[in-house]
């Protein structure tokens, strides 16, 4: 309300202010007047105000543009290479369904029913990465026998010792060791043959062989440093009947591996043989040597690996012979790790010497002829594969051109030559020709079962014999097992050998004979009664069949063995020297 009054206020004295302004200008007008001035109006005056200046132009935002500049790149032609060294990484722990354990003493040791005492013995001490011993005796004998034929006993018994010294970058390998087989003649029937003594000494034959070697190989884990294996190898071998060898082997491998940008696992080097031997019998005495050397060179690129080389050797026996072969191994991994194929060639020299003979056939003759083997060419391919780990195979098929291969063809004894004897002995005829093999493996694992099947053949074409003689053209084997909580494994094996070839010498007239095939059954119970005992039930030939392996040699029937294993101490075990070679560990 207040403020309502005080405007009008405002209001009423403006008004009185304008009024008393127009009475004084009146008032001012009159009083000029009376001087008596004109003012002439010319006409209506109209003001006006000229144009302002325009600037024809439309504002806008101003636009910055960049020009790039022009730049010329040049590759330096200076390559520096780099080395890289992977760290190491922690091997991974695999854990298995059943802990297997290495024993610094494992014995077993058991008794059959053909009267077969068995026992093998295993001894290793030593400390890791400095020294280490080894021992090992082995023996197994039978003196069942075959109604209606000789006696047949056999002994088989070894002994090896064996040491090993870690030194820097090297170790140093020092082994010894014997071995005695004993056997006798006894493939005739005594009544076909009367006159014969069963129980004479003649019929009686040993085997002995007293071996050693020494060997030094690179021990250096560094990459691309200079490997090296050389060992020397002796062995004194000699039978009851005055024939004995004496063989001296120097095997060397000597390699640089390197790696390069587009490659890896690359090695160049030589490796070869140098080896003499000294063979005498009760008619003949003679000596050979052999040196060969093979240049080598091994890469991988990518899927593709491969090796390169050449067989240079020198044969010296009643003549000299010089052979040049081709050495060559190609792998591709089609599927790393599941599916690759592979292929190669080779060939070489080959001593088929008295132990080696005696090895496949323990009743050869001990005035035996020895000969080298002249593999002159073989060519070999085949796949290999591992499905998911359960399933493994490998198929081969090979081609191979040979001369002096040994097949073995029954003899009389020279000893018994003024009486009528049967054909106890064998001897080795050597033939030419060539071979063609087919191989295939496949096995499966699935938990606790196990499952395998192989087979082998082969077809022959000789020059000069009708038959191989006692060389085997098809063999197949079969078997698997099973175990039962930890504690029982059952198997069974099955081999299978198909027909074969042999020379009938009972006539004046030699005659060609075919040998039958045969079924081998086999099958055992293993029961790991504690962690370090073991009993073992097994079983050979359980179709206790007489089936003959070389003629007028029917094998023994059924034969049962219960033996037991006990180990103490975990440690690594190794054998000291090889029986089966008669070279090194």
């Amino acid at each position: 309300m207040n403020l309502q009054i005080l405007s009008r206020s405002l209001v009423l004295n403006l008004m009185a202010s304008c009024l008393v302004f127009i009475t004084s200008a009146a008032f001012a007008q009159l009083t000029d007047a009376e001087r008596n001035e004109q003012v002439t109006i010319v006409g209506s005056y109209d003001p006006t105000i000229d144009q302002a200046f325009k600037i024809n132009l439309k504002p806008q935002a101003v636009t910055f543009t960049h020009q790039k500049p022009t730049f010329t790149f040049e590759v330096m032609d200076v390559r520096q290479d780099t080395k890289l060294e992977a760290g190491k990484i922690s091997p991974a722990t695999i854990r298995a369904d059943r802990r297997k354990k290495m024993y610094d003493n494992y014995l077993r040791a058991g008794f059959g029913s053909l009267i077969s005492p068995y026992l093998e013995l295993h001894h290793s001490s030593g400390d890791k990465n400095d020294s280490r011993f080894n021992a090992r005796v082995y023996h197994l004998s039978s003196f069942g026998d075959i109604p209606g034929y000789a006696p047949g006993p056999f002994s088989n018994t070894d002994l090896d010792i064996g040491y090993d010294k870690y030194t820097g970058s090297s170790i140093f390998s020092l082994g010894i060791g014997y071995g005695l087989d004993m056997y006798r003649y006894y493939g005739f029937e005594t009544e076909e043959y009367p006159e014969v003594n069963t129980s004479s000494d003649s019929l009686r034959q040993s085997f002995n062989q007293i071996r050693a070697n020494m060997g030094l190989r690179s021990n250096n884990k560094k990459t691309e440093s200079f490997e090296y294996d050389v060992n020397l190898n002796a062995y004194y071998y000699f039978d009851r009947w005055q024939t004995s060898q004496t063989d001296l082997q120097l095997g060397y491998d000597l390699g640089k591996p390197f790696e390069s940008r587009n490659s890896s696992g690359q090695k160049a080097g030589i490796r070869g043989l140098v080896r003499f031997g000294v063979n005498k019998d009760s008619l003949q005495s003679n000596n050979d040597l052999l040196v060969s050397g093979i240049p080598y060179y091994r890469a991988k690129f990518g899927l593709v690996s491969f090796g390169l080389g050449v067989n240079l050797s020198y044969l010296m026996t009643d003549s000299s012979d010089v052979g040049f072969f081709p050495v060559i191994d190609i792998k591709v991994n089609i599927i790393e790790d599941i599916l690759s194929v592979y292929a190669g060639a080779d060939g070489g020299f080959v001593k088929n010497s008295y132990f080696d003979l005696s090895q496949e056939n323990p009743w050869i003759s001990s005035a035996l002829p020895i000969s080298w083997q002249k593999n002159k060419f073989r060519v070999f391919a085949g796949v290999r594969g591992n499905i998911t780990g359960q399933l493994g195979f490998n198929l081969e098929a090979g081609w191979s051109s040979f001369e002096h291969m040994p097949f073995f063809v029954n003899t009389e004894d020279p000893a018994n030559w003024s009486i009528s004897a049967p054909a106890l002995k064998f001897t080795a005829a050597f033939d030419d020709g060539n071979v063609f093999t087919g191989q295939a493996e496949i096995n499966y694992r699935w938990q606790q079962l196990t499952l395998w099947l192989n087979g082998n053949y082969n077809v022959y074409s000789l020059d000069s014999l009708p038959e191989p003689f006692h060389k085997p053209l098809t063999v197949i084997g079969l078997g698997g097992s099973y175990l039962i909580k930890e504690k029982v494994r059952l198997w069974l094996e099955m081999f299978s050998y198909g027909k074969r070839h042999a020379l009938d010498m009972r006539s004046d007239t030699p005659e060609g004979v075919e040998l039958d095939g045969f079924l081998d059954l086999n099958a055992g119970i293993d029961f790991y009664a504690t962690e370090k005992l073991t009993v073992f039930v097994r079983g050979t030939n359980l179709l206790n069949s007489n089936y003959q392996r070389f003629l007028y040699y029917p094998v023994q029937g059924l034969w049962l063995m219960l033996r037991e294993a006990a180990s103490t101490e975990s440690a690594i075990m190794t054998t000291a020297v090889s029986r089966e070679n008669g070279i090194g560990p």
